[in-house]
């Protein structure tokens, strides 16, 4: 029998050496997906190697000034699908797809941003027989809306990395799925 709760976690090094890159980590339930989001080492400072220390000494500081570099939910949202709406027509009920939004809501919020909430409704309209948890441990470069620590390029850096995700995502639902069907016809078969 396979295990009702998996996890799966990937690593998405970052477009350029001034971003950070970004750990994904999925933790699937039935029909739940818990998704956690943090940022790591920008690829251009790497530990070891000549002309590093100054970097990772940087990057330790904003780490220590920012605060939000190990949370584990600095940004935290649900989002339901939309399931349609049961009607009773001719005698039978039937499921009518409609194009209800998708219900979210924060669960946690560290700013005045909400990044996360958003993501989790476009994630759960995507991958709609799941419920969405997304939780995104972000420094305050990418999330700072404006302000010296505001990054030009940060809303680009989280589309990419949503964009990212999101393949991610199918490629491991597709390829549970794909093992549970292929187990499933080997019960059957057996």
């Amino acid at each position: 029998m396979d295990p009702l709760i998996t996890t799966h976690h990937t690593f998405l090094p970052s477009p350029t050496p001034s971003l950070p890159s970004f750990h994904l980590h999925l933790t699937r339930l039935t029909s739940t997906l818990f998704i956690w989001v943090g940022t790591g080492r920008p690829s251009g400072l790497t530990s070891g190697g000549a002309g590093s220390g100054a970097g990772l000494e940087a990057l330790e500081q904003a780490e220590a000034a920012g605060g939000d570099a190990k949370r584990i939910s600095a940004d935290w949202a649900v989002a339901m699908p939309s399931r349609g709406t049961l009607c009773y027509a001719r005698g039978a009920m039937t499921l009518i797809a409609q194009n209800i939004p998708v219900t979210a809501t924060p669960v946690f919020r560290s700013g005045s941003t909400d990044i996360a909430l958003p993501m989790a409704q476009r994630l759960a309209r995507r991958f709609s027989s799941n419920q969405v948890h997304l939780s995104l441990s972000l420094p305050p470069s990418l999330t700072a809306s404006s302000g010296p620590s505001a990054d030009p390029y940060a809303s680009r850096t989280l589309l990419v990395m949503e964009k990212e995700l999101g393949k991610w995502l199918a490629e491991v639902l597709t390829e549970s799925d794909t093992e549970a069907g292929s187990a499933a016809r080997y019960v059957d078969e057996g």
